[in-house]
């Protein structure tokens, strides 16, 4: 193998820009807005048959290309992503300039509404392509002001571009974000002492309570809000999930869960999705003809595909409550469950445990793939080492008798 081909193609999981144009690869990198964690490798002025010599950026680990990243194109219109997996070039992604661009840049005009100290509108700009890459134009959509391609370039080294969730997300960072949160804002709970464990809905006796309820602070809001909506875009992107013109949240937890999700995939990654939720009750008065039970059903179509979301899965139950009264819309496909937390245990009750756990029943006996931010086996690893002698062997004993998983 040569060392051209070794450069692009030797990384485990990760991703490859290649012919980045010779001097551009520190501009891309501003673009991507990478995690301080992350394992980079730059090579600049590599030789290229077709440029002659070009730049290359890998970055290791498996992560999302974001629609930001068609940004790359205004500074390196000849490169290609690369998403490795396993050792191989899975596929070769060319980049595209968009045809508009919004909330990233400034307009030059210090009158445009944009501009405004007030509660400005968002800046959208047409993107016009030259024949040349210096030849670029944006073209404001509020006031007609253009900015030429030097100021763009000026706006990227200068660091006063939006990139509202641009970049690249890892699967990692996700999980470390959506845990500190948990563990910081008090959404984990741990019981005063192994004498005293949580009475759970199945009268299972916990060692902990996963309450996301707790979370409805501004910060925490705007966590769950990326948290989901990144993990939800790189399951779409990676393929593992079927793409869906709705969320559904089972009340009352996953109402919010719902909402934020559907928030952020528009406002970070630019898909727009309705939200449905459930009532407790059936609506009793005003239009009872629709939203009767799901709220947001008028605007269901027959044969649309849902994704749900909730907190966390322990025996199942409510799950398959769910799915039973999603059948009131009529024809419909689930295309997955994604929860903040798995807690990996059996289904059953207190007494009566069953062999399967809640996921692999819904996967194997429904066919509907269950996806989970964190699971209790990564919680527990990071937080052994605070627990005393009797709450380890709380946690142990609880999952040796309910848990699809053990823990040391």
């Amino acid at each position: 193998m040569s060392d051209r081909q070794l450069l692009v193609s030797k990384i485990e999981n990760g991703i490859v820009i290649d012919h980045i144009p010779a001097g551009k690869a520190f501009l891309v990198l501003k673009l991507l807005r990478l995690d301080p964690s992350a394992r980079v490798l730059l090579a600049i002025n590599v030789d290229s048959r077709r440029l002659g010599v070009k730049d290359i950026i890998k970055v290791e680990g498996t992560y999302l290309t974001s629609r930001e990243i068609e940004l790359i194109a205004l500074v390196a219109p000849t490169a290609t992503i690369n998403i490795i997996e396993d050792w191989r070039v899975k596929e070769k992604r060319p980049l595209k300039a968009p045809e508009e661009i919004k909330g990233v840049f400034k307009c030059p005009n210090l009158l445009c509404p944009t501009n405004s100290r007030f509660s400005p509108p968002r800046q959208m700009f047409r993107v016009e392509v030259g024949g040349r890459l210096e030849e670029t134009r944006l073209h404001c959509q509020h006031c007609g002001s253009i900015l030429y391609y030097g100021s763009i370039l000026e706006q990227i080294e200068g660091g006063t571009i939006s990139l509202e969730g641009g970049g690249l997300v890892s699967k990692g960072k996700i999980e470390r974000v959506f845990l500190d949160l948990l563990l910081r804002k008090g959404a984990l709970r741990l019981p005063p002492s192994a004498k005293e464990p949580f009475i759970l809905k199945s009268g299972r006796l916990s060692p902990y309570f996963i309450n996301l309820g707790v979370l409805t602070d501004g910060e925490s809001l705007a966590t769950l809000k990326w948290a989901f909506a990144s993990y939800i875009a790189l399951l779409l992107e990676r393929g593992d999930l079927e793409d869906f013109e709705y969320i559904f949240g089972p009340s009352y937890k996953g109402i919010s869960l719902a909402a934020l999700a559907c928030e952020g995939l528009n406002e970070l990654y630019g898909m727009d999705k309705r939200y449905m939720y459930d009532r407790k009750e059936e609506k009793a008065y005003g239009d009872t003809s629709a939203d009767r039970v799901i709220v947001g059903a008028g605007f269901f179509k027959p044969g649309q595909r849902i994704l749900v979301v909730d907190d966390t899965i322990t025996t199942g139950a409510t799950k398959m409550d769910t799915f039973e009264k999603l059948k009131l819309l009529g024809p419909h496909k689930v295309v997955g469950l994604v929860i903040a937390v798995d807690r990996q245990e059996r289904m059953g009750d207190a007494e009566r445990v069953e062999e399967k756990g809640a996921a692999e029943y819904i996967e194997e006996e429904m066919g509907i793939k269950v996806y989970s931010i964190q699971n209790v086996r990564g919680i527990y690893r990071i937080i052994r080492d605070s627990l005393d002698e009797d709450m380890r062997r709380l946690w142990i004993e609880y999952y040796a008798k309910y848990g699809t998983t053990t823990l040391e």
